[in-house]
């Protein structure tokens, strides 16, 4: 029976691979190894705060509905979203939803997740956003923050809610969403390159996000089998170092990759 199971975890993750390697003919980067379990990001909030039950019916409406999907298309080219919701989960809510503005958090170096232009803010997590408040009635106010001082803001009252915040850095402390996205760490190479395998990185040059490093390490032997780490604040850096040639290989999470190899 074990042999079952991991004969299939291993055809599970080579189908992985290659869904997300057949995009990666026309973009130039392909995935050529897995790094982490498959994770999932939710939506933080007060301890407490009434308004968690709200957004949280207001998501599984909005994945009935194929608004979540909808987004999930546009910014990464396939469906990660992981709520599900069969539609009417806020009918014995709507008197209870109040006229407000909310504040909502956001990590703005997190680009396609959230960013900054010169004409606002964009990203996945700030369309979901948009697309709950919208759906509640609400005004919505976006707040920059770093991921470091979630429980900062949250407590304070700068925000009412934080987006894009890893399931497993859960605590007691705040009240969470259902899980909304799925993702992965994965290592991306360029199609031109002779880089297959995280084996074939021995020697070469590795790019990697500085709030990545804990993945990273995770992997002792592979860390000291590569030539070299090139550490950069953002993602958008990472890829246009491995476009250039600049590094052989990068660490990403699967939904990055999948947005630069859409």
């Amino acid at each position: 029976m074990r042999k079952s199971i991991r004969i299939l975890a291993v055809c599970m993750c080579a189908l992985l691979l290659l869904s997300l390697s057949a995009c990666g003919g026309s973009s130039g980067y392909r995935v050529v190894d897995t790094f982490s379990a498959e994770g999932s990001y939710v939506i933080a909030f007060r301890q407490g705060d009434r308004i968690c039950e709200l957004v949280s019916a207001a998501m599984r409406e909005l994945a009935a509905n194929g608004s979540l999907r909808s987004a999930s298309y546009r910014w990464f080219g396939e469906d990660l979203v992981s709520v599900k919701g069969e539609g009417g989960e806020m009918n014995d809510l709507w008197d209870q939803v109040p006229e407000r503005v909310i504040t909502v958090g956001v990590d703005v170096t997190n680009m396609p997740m959230s960013y900054e232009t010169a004409d606002g803010y964009l990203g996945f997590d700030v369309d979901v956003a948009n697309y709950i408040c919208g759906f509640l009635g609400w005004q919505m106010v976006i707040y920059p923050i770093d991921p470091a001082d979630v429980d900062v803001e949250l407590q304070s009252g700068n925000i009412d809610m934080a987006m894009g915040i890893p399931e497993s850095d859960e605590t007691e402390a705040f009240s969470y969403s259902p899980a909304y996205l799925t993702s992965r760490y994965v290592l991306v190479a360029r199609v031109s390159g002779k880089v297959r395998d995280r084996s074939a990185m021995k020697g070469k040059r590795l790019g990697v996000a500085v709030t990545d490093l804990e993945i990273l390490m995770q992997d002792e032997k592979f860390v000291q089998s590569v030539g070299s780490i090139t550490y950069q604040t953002n993602t958008d850096g990472l890829f246009r170092a491995l476009m250039e040639g600049d590094v052989d290989g990068i660490l990403v999470s699967s939904v990055v990759a999948a947005y630069y190899m859409k």
